[in-house]
C-alpha cells in the first residue's frame, strides 16, 4: 500500500498517514498539532476532520 497524504482541515498542512491507518483512527497534524480523525480512506485519498474534544466524563 502506498503512503497516504491528506490536507489538514485546520491549517492546510500536509499530513502523512501511516501505512496501516484505519478509518476512525486519531492522528495529529505535524504543523498545527490539531487532533484529527480519519473519516475516509480510498486508494489515493484520505479525508480528515477535526477530532471531537475529549470530555471529562469519557470513560466513566
Amino acid at each position: 500500500m502506498l503512503m497516504l497524504k491528506a490536507d489538514c482541515p485546520i491549517c492546510d498542512g500536509v499530513v502523512t498517514l501511516p501505512k496501516d491507518a484505519e478509518e476512525s483512527e486519531i492522528i495529529s497534524c505535524p504543523e498545527c498539532k490539531t487532533r484529527l480523525v480519519v473519516t475516509s480512506l480510498k486508494k489515493k485519498n484520505a479525508i480528515l476532520e477535526e477530532a471531537p474534544k475529549i470530555e471529562e466524563d469519557w470513560g466513566e
